[in-house]
């Protein structure tokens, strides 16, 4: 009985390798949440530099110019100056 007890335990002990593991599904959505704040942050960052711009041009050009230019669909910017994010996310 004390053999199968020994046996037990020592097939169940905590070694580095069972503990890293456990631990990696952890990180791993550990990681997801960190990326998932940074693409949050980035979209916040995103709205209030819009927000900014058309501001700034109601208030240097005036809102009916501001306007008249936001209805015409012809001018798309793309703000290539941030640098594009990569997900590191291991499967």
């Amino acid at each position: 009985m004390l053999g199968w007890i020994a046996k037990l335990i020592s097939q169940h002990a905590p070694t580095p390798e069972k503990q890293a593991e456990r631990a990696l599904s952890e990180l791993r959505m550990g990681l997801f949440q960190a990326e998932q704040r940074v693409l949050d942050a980035q979209l916040q960052a995103d709205y209030y530099r819009s927000r900014i711009a058309f501001c700034e041009q109601v208030v240097k050009t005036g809102i009916e110019q501001v306007s008249d230019h936001r209805k015409s669909p012809h001018e798309t910017v793309i703000d290539s100056s941030r640098p594009s994010l990569k997900l590191t996310a291991a499967q």
